[in-house]
């Protein structure tokens, strides 16, 4: 699967797929933007006002932002619907930067929320895009209601320069 995942981001570098206006990957991906798109790897249903579900896993290639051999920030701004969590009462967020697992985080309240997460700056070494991995636990399987499998509602992904 991360071959799979590598050959995605490196056919994006080649062909110019999801690429910002200078050429490159974005640093920070709004994942309602359609020229974005392709740096959504896995893991994401069709957007819905501005934003998009996620399933239990999901994937979004980056751009390290300039000086990240100093480290960066790992942003993940996202929604956890009410509902979701009379159902859950706790959801568990798990990121990794291309396998490198980063400390989780434990979600128990709705509404609009940011995971935020040090990244150490030997991840990026040599590196001109990163994966971004995340995983929900637990999360909605599918229904009668929504055939869909529902992780949180995501907003915005990205790298913010330390």
């Amino acid at each position: 699967m991360r071959n799979l995942v590598l050959a995605t981001v490196l056919a994006c570098m080649l062909t110019g797929c999801g690429k910002n206006k200078e050429g490159e990957l974005a640093e920070v991906v709004n994942v309602a933007d359609a020229g974005l798109e392709p740096q959504l790897l896995k893991g994401f249903h069709p957007v819905e006002q501005g934003w998009r579900w996620s399933m239990s896993q999901f994937s979004v290639a980056l751009k390290p932002p300039k000086h990240a051999d100093k480290g960066a920030v790992l942003l993940l701004k996202y929604s956890l619907p009410d509902a979701v969590l009379e159902k859950q009462k706790e959801v568990s967020l798990t990121a990794s930067i291309n396998g490198i697992p980063l400390p989780a985080e434990k979600c128990t309240k709705g509404g609009l929320q940011e995971m935020r997460r040090e990244v150490p700056g030997d991840i990026f070494k040599g590196k001109t895009a990163i994966t971004a991995d995340f995983t929900i636990a637990p999360f909605l399987a599918p229904s009668d209601t929504d055939k869909r499998e529902l992780g949180v509602i995501v907003h915005t992904v990205g790298l913010l320069k330390k």
